[in-house]
Protein backbone atom coordinates (compact mmCIF):
# COMPACT_ATOMS: atom_id res chain seq x y z
CA UNK A 1 0.00 0.00 0.00
CA UNK A 2 1.74 3.27 -1.05
CA UNK A 3 1.79 5.36 1.81
CA UNK A 4 3.07 9.28 1.76
CA UNK A 5 7.09 10.33 2.03
CA UNK A 6 7.42 11.41 5.76
CA UNK A 7 7.42 14.75 6.24
CA UNK A 8 11.24 16.44 7.14
CA UNK A 9 11.82 17.81 11.14
CA UNK A 10 11.52 21.45 11.31
CA UNK A 11 14.44 23.40 11.78
CA UNK A 12 13.23 23.92 15.21
CA UNK A 13 13.51 20.49 16.04
CA UNK A 14 16.74 19.84 14.43
CA UNK A 15 17.82 22.51 16.63
CA UNK A 16 16.36 20.82 19.72
CA UNK A 17 18.02 17.59 19.02
CA UNK A 18 21.69 18.95 18.59
CA UNK A 19 20.98 21.15 22.46
CA UNK A 20 20.81 17.54 23.89
CA UNK A 21 23.79 16.21 21.95
CA UNK A 22 26.14 19.00 23.21
CA UNK A 23 24.30 18.86 26.45
CA UNK A 24 25.71 15.17 26.92
CA UNK A 25 28.61 16.02 25.50
CA UNK A 26 29.83 18.78 27.71
CA UNK A 27 28.41 16.70 30.60
CA UNK A 28 31.24 14.22 29.57
CA UNK A 29 33.34 16.77 29.35
CA UNK A 30 33.46 18.27 32.64
CA UNK A 31 33.26 14.88 34.20
CA UNK A 32 36.39 14.19 32.56
CA UNK A 33 38.48 17.69 33.95
CA UNK A 34 36.41 17.28 37.11
CA UNK A 35 38.56 13.57 36.99
CA UNK A 36 41.81 15.39 35.80
CA UNK A 37 41.92 18.06 38.55
CA UNK A 38 41.40 15.62 41.06
CA UNK A 39 44.26 13.31 39.82
CA UNK A 40 46.22 16.86 40.02
CA UNK A 41 45.05 17.13 43.92
CA UNK A 42 47.91 14.65 44.19
CA UNK A 43 50.37 17.33 43.91
CA UNK A 44 50.23 19.78 46.45
CA UNK A 45 51.00 23.45 45.22
CA UNK A 46 53.18 25.59 46.95
CA UNK A 47 51.74 28.59 48.85
CA UNK A 48 53.82 31.06 46.86
CA UNK A 49 54.86 30.19 43.42
CA UNK A 50 58.99 29.52 43.25
CA UNK A 51 61.36 29.75 40.17
CA UNK A 52 62.07 26.00 39.69
CA UNK A 53 66.07 25.41 38.42
CA UNK A 54 65.29 24.31 34.57
CA UNK A 55 65.83 20.49 34.07
CA UNK A 56 68.81 19.03 33.98
CA UNK A 57 68.25 15.71 31.04
CA UNK A 58 70.22 12.35 31.77
CA UNK A 59 73.37 12.43 29.69
CA UNK A 60 75.07 9.74 28.49
CA UNK A 61 78.13 10.02 29.53
CA UNK A 62 78.18 6.96 31.65
CA UNK A 63 77.43 4.45 28.81
CA UNK A 64 77.47 1.23 31.29
CA UNK A 65 74.14 1.84 32.46
CA UNK A 66 72.72 1.00 28.69
CA UNK A 67 74.57 -2.14 27.49
CA UNK A 68 72.37 -4.24 29.47
CA UNK A 69 68.85 -2.56 30.10
CA UNK A 70 66.81 -4.90 27.88
CA UNK A 71 67.82 -7.66 30.37
CA UNK A 72 65.92 -6.06 33.20
CA UNK A 73 63.18 -4.92 31.44
CA UNK A 74 59.98 -6.96 31.64
CA UNK A 75 58.80 -8.00 28.29
CA UNK A 76 55.18 -9.00 29.18
CA UNK A 77 53.27 -5.79 31.13
CA UNK A 78 49.97 -6.61 29.62
CA UNK A 79 48.69 -3.29 30.36
CA UNK A 80 50.23 0.00 30.38
CA UNK A 81 49.23 3.43 31.32
CA UNK A 82 49.36 6.33 28.31
CA UNK A 83 51.85 8.50 28.67
CA UNK A 84 51.45 11.81 30.37
CA UNK A 85 52.00 15.58 28.34
CA UNK A 86 54.89 16.72 30.05
CA UNK A 87 56.40 20.40 29.73
CA UNK A 88 58.36 21.14 26.96
CA UNK A 89 61.37 21.17 29.33
CA UNK A 90 61.12 17.28 29.81
CA UNK A 91 63.49 15.64 27.90
CA UNK A 92 62.46 12.17 28.31
CA UNK A 93 58.76 10.81 28.86
CA UNK A 94 58.35 8.48 32.30
CA UNK A 95 57.29 4.97 30.40
CA UNK A 96 57.85 1.34 29.43
CA UNK A 97 60.49 3.02 26.99
CA UNK A 98 63.24 4.26 29.30
CA UNK A 99 64.80 6.42 26.71
CA UNK A 100 62.14 7.90 24.30
CA UNK A 101 62.53 11.43 23.81
CA UNK A 102 59.55 13.60 24.42
CA UNK A 103 58.18 15.39 21.51
CA UNK A 104 59.59 18.99 21.12
CA UNK A 105 58.23 21.87 21.70
CA UNK A 106 54.88 20.73 23.53
CA UNK A 107 53.22 23.01 25.13
CA UNK A 108 50.06 23.23 27.77
CA UNK A 109 48.14 26.13 29.27
CA UNK A 110 46.91 23.47 31.65
CA UNK A 111 49.12 23.70 35.28
CA UNK A 112 52.10 21.11 34.99
CA UNK A 113 53.24 19.27 37.44
CA UNK A 114 56.17 19.76 39.93
CA UNK A 115 59.57 20.78 37.62
CA UNK A 116 61.91 18.21 38.01
CA UNK A 117 64.37 18.70 39.69
CA UNK A 118 67.26 16.10 39.04
CA UNK A 119 70.73 17.16 40.82
CA UNK A 120 73.45 15.82 39.65
CA UNK A 121 75.80 18.68 42.09
CA UNK A 122 76.03 17.70 45.90
CA UNK A 123 75.35 20.29 47.46
CA UNK A 124 78.17 21.48 50.58
CA UNK A 125 75.60 23.30 52.20
CA UNK A 126 74.16 21.09 55.74
CA UNK A 127 70.34 20.23 55.42
CA UNK A 128 68.72 19.91 58.18
CA UNK A 129 69.58 16.40 58.22
CA UNK A 130 72.42 15.94 57.68
CA UNK A 131 74.77 13.90 60.42
CA UNK A 132 78.06 15.35 61.24
CA UNK A 133 79.57 11.60 62.71
CA UNK A 134 79.48 10.14 59.43
CA UNK A 135 82.66 10.02 58.30
CA UNK A 136 83.75 10.83 54.77
CA UNK A 137 84.34 8.10 52.60
CA UNK A 138 85.22 8.08 48.40
CA UNK A 139 84.90 4.16 48.38
CA UNK A 140 81.58 3.87 49.12
CA UNK A 141 79.10 3.43 45.78
CA UNK A 142 76.04 1.70 47.68
CA UNK A 143 74.15 3.22 50.41
CA UNK A 144 70.93 0.49 51.86
CA UNK A 145 68.17 2.20 53.72
CA UNK A 146 66.05 0.42 55.80
CA UNK A 147 62.77 1.65 57.01
CA UNK A 148 62.07 -0.22 60.48
CA UNK A 149 60.54 0.53 63.87
CA UNK A 150 60.81 -0.09 67.94
CA UNK A 151 58.55 -3.43 68.28
CA UNK A 152 59.58 -7.27 69.49
CA UNK A 153 59.36 -8.05 65.73
CA UNK A 154 61.18 -5.72 63.70
CA UNK A 155 63.59 -5.27 66.24
CA UNK A 156 64.56 -9.43 66.31
CA UNK A 157 64.36 -8.61 62.40
CA UNK A 158 67.32 -5.92 62.72
CA UNK A 159 69.23 -8.56 65.01
CA UNK A 160 68.84 -11.17 62.34
CA UNK A 161 69.56 -9.41 59.27
CA UNK A 162 72.86 -7.76 61.03
CA UNK A 163 73.81 -11.76 61.27
CA UNK A 164 72.83 -12.44 57.70
CA UNK A 165 73.00 -10.19 55.09
CA UNK A 166 73.80 -6.92 57.04
CA UNK A 167 77.15 -8.26 58.00
CA UNK A 168 77.60 -9.54 54.69
CA UNK A 169 77.26 -6.26 53.29
CA UNK A 170 79.25 -4.65 55.63
CA UNK A 171 82.16 -6.93 55.08
CA UNK A 172 81.72 -7.36 51.00
CA UNK A 173 84.77 -5.49 48.99
CA UNK A 174 85.05 -5.60 45.10
CA UNK A 175 86.52 -4.05 42.68
CA UNK A 176 84.10 -0.92 40.81
CA UNK A 177 84.90 0.17 37.58
CA UNK A 178 83.99 3.61 38.64
CA UNK A 179 86.86 3.83 41.31
CA UNK A 180 89.77 4.44 41.32
CA UNK A 181 92.72 1.51 40.92
CA UNK A 182 93.38 -0.34 43.88
CA UNK A 183 90.14 0.95 45.74
CA UNK A 184 87.38 -1.38 46.58
CA UNK A 185 83.68 -0.38 46.52
CA UNK A 186 81.97 -1.02 49.93
CA UNK A 187 78.14 -0.52 50.88
CA UNK A 188 76.98 1.86 53.62
CA UNK A 189 73.85 0.26 56.02
CA UNK A 190 71.82 2.80 58.20
CA UNK A 191 68.03 1.46 59.72
CA UNK A 192 65.61 4.29 60.09
CA UNK A 193 63.23 4.51 62.88
CA UNK A 194 60.56 7.30 63.84
CA UNK A 195 61.29 8.19 67.68
CA UNK A 196 57.92 9.99 68.65
CA UNK A 197 55.38 8.87 70.84
CA UNK A 198 57.97 6.21 72.24
CA UNK A 199 58.10 5.54 75.81
CA UNK A 200 61.39 5.97 77.68
CA UNK A 201 62.61 2.33 78.02
CA UNK A 202 62.18 2.03 74.07
CA UNK A 203 64.06 4.84 73.46
CA UNK A 204 67.29 4.08 76.17
CA UNK A 205 66.51 0.60 74.37
CA UNK A 206 67.46 2.20 71.03
CA UNK A 207 70.00 4.58 72.21
CA UNK A 208 72.08 1.11 73.79
CA UNK A 209 71.43 -0.84 70.35
CA UNK A 210 72.60 2.35 68.25
CA UNK A 211 75.30 2.86 70.83
CA UNK A 212 76.68 -1.13 69.89
CA UNK A 213 75.92 -0.95 66.14
CA UNK A 214 76.55 2.99 65.24
CA UNK A 215 74.01 1.50 62.31
CA UNK A 216 70.22 3.49 63.00
CA UNK A 217 69.07 6.96 61.85
CA UNK A 218 66.36 8.89 64.55
CA UNK A 219 63.87 10.67 62.92
CA UNK A 220 60.87 12.95 64.45
CA UNK A 221 58.41 11.33 62.91
CA UNK A 222 55.48 9.12 64.95
CA UNK A 223 55.43 5.17 62.97
CA UNK A 224 52.52 4.16 61.39
CA UNK A 225 51.76 2.29 58.24
CA UNK A 226 49.38 4.93 56.83
CA UNK A 227 52.05 7.56 57.63
CA UNK A 228 55.09 5.80 55.96
CA UNK A 229 55.06 7.93 53.02
CA UNK A 230 55.84 10.78 55.29
CA UNK A 231 58.35 8.90 56.73
CA UNK A 232 59.86 8.81 53.15
CA UNK A 233 60.14 12.27 52.93
CA UNK A 234 62.30 12.25 55.91
CA UNK A 235 64.60 9.25 54.45
CA UNK A 236 65.26 10.89 50.71
CA UNK A 237 65.56 14.35 52.95
CA UNK A 238 68.85 12.37 54.96
CA UNK A 239 70.34 10.49 51.52
CA UNK A 240 70.16 14.37 50.26
CA UNK A 241 72.08 16.11 53.25
CA UNK A 242 74.32 13.20 53.78
CA UNK A 243 75.47 12.77 50.44
CA UNK A 244 78.21 14.50 50.59
CA UNK A 245 80.35 12.16 52.44
CA UNK A 246 80.14 9.34 49.93
CA UNK A 247 81.74 11.59 46.89
CA UNK A 248 81.05 8.40 44.56
CA UNK A 249 77.90 7.25 45.84
CA UNK A 250 75.69 5.53 43.15
CA UNK A 251 72.83 4.35 44.12
CA UNK A 252 70.36 3.92 47.60
CA UNK A 253 69.09 0.34 47.91
CA UNK A 254 65.58 0.97 49.61
CA UNK A 255 64.68 -2.41 51.55
CA UNK A 256 62.64 -4.06 54.12
CA UNK A 257 63.26 -6.06 57.21
CA UNK A 258 62.07 -8.92 55.70
CA UNK A 259 63.81 -9.56 53.30
CA UNK A 260 66.70 -11.80 51.98
CA UNK A 261 69.03 -10.70 48.86
CA UNK A 262 72.02 -11.39 46.88
CA UNK A 263 74.73 -8.98 47.75
CA UNK A 264 77.44 -9.50 44.91
CA UNK A 265 73.86 -9.67 42.31
CA UNK A 266 73.08 -6.50 43.07
CA UNK A 267 76.64 -4.91 43.33
CA UNK A 268 76.90 -5.90 39.91
CA UNK A 269 73.41 -3.53 38.46
CA UNK A 270 75.28 -0.59 40.90
CA UNK A 271 78.04 -0.96 38.48
CA UNK A 272 76.61 -1.84 35.15
CA UNK A 273 74.00 1.18 35.20
CA UNK A 274 73.99 5.06 34.70
CA UNK A 275 73.45 6.62 38.23
CA UNK A 276 70.90 9.54 36.72
CA UNK A 277 67.81 9.63 37.21
CA UNK A 278 67.39 5.24 37.45
CA UNK A 279 65.35 3.22 39.75
CA UNK A 280 65.82 -0.29 39.33
CA UNK A 281 63.31 -2.98 40.95
CA UNK A 282 59.95 -5.03 40.30
CA UNK A 283 58.04 -2.71 38.43
CA UNK A 284 54.23 -2.48 38.43
CA UNK A 285 52.34 -1.43 35.70
CA UNK A 286 48.62 -0.20 35.67
CA UNK A 287 47.45 -1.53 39.38
CA UNK A 288 44.24 -0.19 40.56
CA UNK A 289 44.01 2.18 43.41
CA UNK A 290 41.91 -0.07 46.11
CA UNK A 291 39.56 1.95 48.01
CA UNK A 292 39.28 -0.15 51.46
CA UNK A 293 41.95 -1.98 53.35
CA UNK A 294 45.37 -1.70 54.34
CA UNK A 295 46.47 -0.08 50.58
CA UNK A 296 43.09 2.08 50.02
CA UNK A 297 44.38 5.79 49.29
CA UNK A 298 41.31 7.51 49.38
CA UNK A 299 43.01 10.82 48.25
CA UNK A 300 44.20 9.80 44.95
CA UNK A 301 41.15 9.54 42.63
CA UNK A 302 42.76 8.21 39.52
CA UNK A 303 41.31 4.62 39.35
CA UNK A 304 45.17 3.34 38.69
CA UNK A 305 49.04 4.30 39.73
CA UNK A 306 51.29 5.55 37.69
CA UNK A 307 53.90 3.45 37.66
CA UNK A 308 56.27 2.78 40.20
CA UNK A 309 58.32 -0.21 42.08
CA UNK A 310 57.52 -2.99 44.56
CA UNK A 311 58.60 -1.16 48.08
CA UNK A 312 60.65 -4.85 49.09
CA UNK A 313 63.65 -3.86 47.46
CA UNK A 314 64.75 -1.36 44.74
CA UNK A 315 67.40 0.90 43.82
CA UNK A 316 67.36 3.99 42.57
CA UNK A 317 70.22 6.57 41.90
CA UNK A 318 71.11 9.17 44.19
CA UNK A 319 69.81 12.31 42.20
CA UNK A 320 66.26 11.36 42.54
CA UNK A 321 66.56 11.32 46.70
CA UNK A 322 67.27 14.40 46.16
CA UNK A 323 64.58 15.24 43.63
CA UNK A 324 62.38 14.09 46.45
CA UNK A 325 63.94 16.43 49.07
CA UNK A 326 64.12 19.76 47.01
CA UNK A 327 60.87 19.44 46.00
CA UNK A 328 59.08 18.29 49.17
CA UNK A 329 60.97 21.49 50.98
CA UNK A 330 59.58 23.34 48.35
CA UNK A 331 56.42 22.17 49.23
CA UNK A 332 55.16 20.62 46.29
CA UNK A 333 54.78 16.96 47.57
CA UNK A 334 52.15 15.40 49.25
CA UNK A 335 52.55 12.27 51.86
CA UNK A 336 49.50 9.73 50.98
CA UNK A 337 48.60 6.43 51.98
CA UNK A 338 50.39 3.65 49.61
CA UNK A 339 54.22 4.68 50.49
CA UNK A 340 55.20 2.46 47.15
CA UNK A 341 52.54 3.86 44.94
CA UNK A 342 53.10 7.77 45.89
CA UNK A 343 57.14 7.68 45.25
CA UNK A 344 55.45 6.97 41.94
CA UNK A 345 52.89 9.62 41.65
CA UNK A 346 55.44 11.93 42.89
CA UNK A 347 58.28 11.30 40.35
CA UNK A 348 55.39 10.90 37.68
CA UNK A 349 56.38 14.11 36.05
CA UNK A 350 59.82 13.47 35.78
CA UNK A 351 62.52 11.56 34.02
CA UNK A 352 63.04 8.47 35.69
CA UNK A 353 64.27 5.51 34.11
CA UNK A 354 62.01 2.76 35.34
CA UNK A 355 64.19 -0.06 34.93
CA UNK A 356 61.87 -3.30 35.96
CA UNK A 357 63.96 -6.91 36.94
CA UNK A 358 61.89 -9.90 37.80
CA UNK A 359 65.05 -10.85 39.71
CA UNK A 360 63.55 -8.52 42.80
CA UNK A 361 60.00 -11.07 44.07
CA UNK A 362 58.02 -9.25 46.15
CA UNK A 363 55.58 -11.88 46.31
CA UNK A 364 57.58 -15.40 46.37
CA UNK A 365 55.24 -18.02 47.21
CA UNK A 366 51.58 -17.60 46.42
CA UNK A 367 50.40 -20.42 48.74
CA UNK A 368 51.69 -19.35 52.20
CA UNK A 369 50.35 -15.40 52.08
CA UNK A 370 52.26 -15.17 55.74
CA UNK A 371 55.72 -14.55 55.83
CA UNK A 372 57.72 -17.50 54.80
CA UNK A 373 60.58 -19.37 56.33
CA UNK A 374 60.98 -22.49 53.74
CA UNK A 375 60.19 -21.56 50.31
CA UNK A 376 59.16 -23.76 47.39
CA UNK A 377 61.51 -25.32 45.26
CA UNK A 378 59.62 -24.14 42.04
CA UNK A 379 59.65 -20.29 42.78
CA UNK A 380 63.07 -19.97 44.03
CA UNK A 381 65.56 -19.03 41.07
CA UNK A 382 69.48 -19.54 41.53
CA UNK A 383 69.99 -15.72 39.97
CA UNK A 384 67.09 -14.09 42.00
CA UNK A 385 68.43 -10.94 43.68
CA UNK A 386 65.79 -10.39 46.53
CA UNK A 387 63.01 -12.10 48.50
CA UNK A 388 60.44 -10.71 50.35
CA UNK A 389 57.89 -11.60 52.91
CA UNK A 390 60.16 -13.86 54.96
CA UNK A 391 60.46 -15.03 58.65
CA UNK A 392 63.97 -14.80 60.68
CA UNK A 393 64.51 -18.17 59.87
CA UNK A 394 63.65 -18.04 56.63
CA UNK A 395 66.44 -15.06 56.12
CA UNK A 396 68.63 -17.37 57.78
CA UNK A 397 67.81 -20.77 55.87
CA UNK A 398 68.62 -18.62 52.47
CA UNK A 399 71.76 -17.20 53.90
CA UNK A 400 72.75 -20.34 55.07
CA UNK A 401 72.39 -22.21 51.90
CA UNK A 402 73.84 -19.67 49.97
CA UNK A 403 76.92 -19.30 51.81
CA UNK A 404 77.26 -23.18 51.37
CA UNK A 405 76.63 -23.75 48.09
CA UNK A 406 76.60 -19.78 45.98
CA UNK A 407 72.77 -20.11 45.60
CA UNK A 408 69.75 -19.54 48.06
CA UNK A 409 67.61 -22.34 46.24
CA UNK A 410 67.44 -25.30 48.71
CA UNK A 411 66.60 -27.50 45.71
CA UNK A 412 70.02 -26.67 44.19
CA UNK A 413 72.04 -26.54 47.26
CA UNK A 414 70.47 -30.70 47.45
CA UNK A 415 71.34 -31.43 44.13
CA UNK A 416 74.84 -30.12 44.22
CA UNK A 417 75.44 -31.94 47.82
CA UNK A 418 74.65 -35.70 45.97
CA UNK A 419 76.47 -34.76 42.72
CA UNK A 420 79.42 -34.11 44.89
CA UNK A 421 78.61 -37.20 47.91
CA UNK A 422 77.86 -38.72 44.26
CA UNK A 423 81.50 -37.46 43.47
CA UNK A 424 83.32 -38.88 46.20
CA UNK A 425 81.34 -42.51 45.51
CA UNK A 426 82.77 -42.48 42.24
CA UNK A 427 86.50 -41.48 43.42
CA UNK A 428 86.43 -44.46 46.58
CA UNK A 429 85.30 -46.72 43.78
CA UNK A 430 87.90 -46.08 41.53
CA UNK A 431 90.29 -45.86 44.14
CA UNK A 432 89.38 -49.44 45.12
CA UNK A 433 89.22 -50.51 41.63
CA UNK A 434 92.53 -49.16 41.22
CA UNK A 435 94.21 -50.42 44.07
CA UNK A 436 92.87 -54.29 43.23
CA UNK A 437 93.87 -53.49 39.63
CA UNK A 438 98.01 -52.61 41.36
CA UNK A 439 97.48 -55.91 43.58
CA UNK A 440 96.65 -57.95 40.88
CA UNK A 441 99.44 -56.87 39.05
CA UNK A 442 101.77 -56.99 41.90
CA UNK A 443 100.41 -60.52 41.93
CA UNK A 444 100.53 -61.49 38.45
CA UNK A 445 104.00 -59.65 38.89
CA UNK A 446 105.23 -62.20 41.47
CA UNK A 447 104.22 -64.95 39.93
CA UNK A 448 105.90 -64.68 37.13
CA UNK A 449 109.03 -64.01 39.25
CA UNK A 450 108.12 -67.67 41.08
CA UNK A 451 108.20 -69.74 37.24
CA UNK A 452 111.81 -68.25 36.92
CA UNK A 453 113.17 -69.35 39.44
CA UNK A 454 111.54 -72.60 39.19
CA UNK A 455 112.72 -72.75 35.59
CA UNK A 456 116.12 -72.14 36.72
CA UNK A 457 116.62 -74.54 39.82
CA UNK A 458 115.47 -77.29 37.02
Amino acid sequence: MWSAPLEPSSSSQADSASDVVKAKLGGARDKVKDWVNKAAAAVRPPKTPKQQPPLQPASDDDDTGAKDLEDERDTAEPIKLPKPKLPAAAAVVAGDSDDTPAAAGSSSSEKSPPPAIIADSVSTAHGPLYDASIAKDASTTLLVVVPTSYSAMENEYRSVVRSTWGKWLREYRHTSPHLPAGTKATIQLYFFIGTQGLEAAAKKDLDAEHAKHKDIVFLDFKESYVGLSAKMLLLHGWIHDNRGSWPNLRFAFKTDTDVWFNVPELMKLVDRHAPKQTMIGYKYVGNVRLTKGKWANPEYSAPVYPQYMAGAGYLLSADIASWVATNDRAGWLKPLPNEDAVLGIWLAGSPVNWIHSPKFKPLIDPRQPARITRLADWVCQDSDILFHHLTGEGIRRMHHWFTTCGSPCEATCRELQREAADGKKDEKLERQAEARKKAREEGESKGDGDDAKKQKRN
